[in-house]
């Protein structure tokens, strides 16, 4: 690459872009523990962090005769118990307790 300086001196410099992927560092906005009722919806909505973060947002449900989650985060409470629901983006994992009445 040729850049031009203001005094019109050209220099040719180097330029070398090397292709990595930006990893989730953490997950916040999450609740420790959430109730629904039986039949009901919850809407989990995480925060990854940086913003910039390339890796995608998996749910996952302990115990899914409790409560199911879908891969936009909604959990549906489906009988009495408690059941865990796990959110992880690359390495970071966070669970949240849900409590179906």
């Amino acid at each position: 690459m040729t850049i031009t300086l203001a005094s019109g001196k050209k220099q040719v410099i180097s330029v070398t872009v090397q292709k990595t992927t930006v990893r989730t560092t953490k997950i916040t906005g999450l609740k420790s523990s959430v109730t629904v009722a039986r039949n009901k919806k919850l809407t989990l909505k995480p925060v990854i962090s940086p913003i910039t973060s390339q890796e995608k947002v998996t749910y996952s449900s302990s115990n899914k005769k409790i409560a199911t989650v879908s891969s936009s985060g909604v959990i549906t409470g489906k009988k009495k118990g408690t059941a865990y629901i796990t959110v992880k983006s690359g390495k970071i994992r966070k669970k949240v307790k849900v409590v179906v009445k």
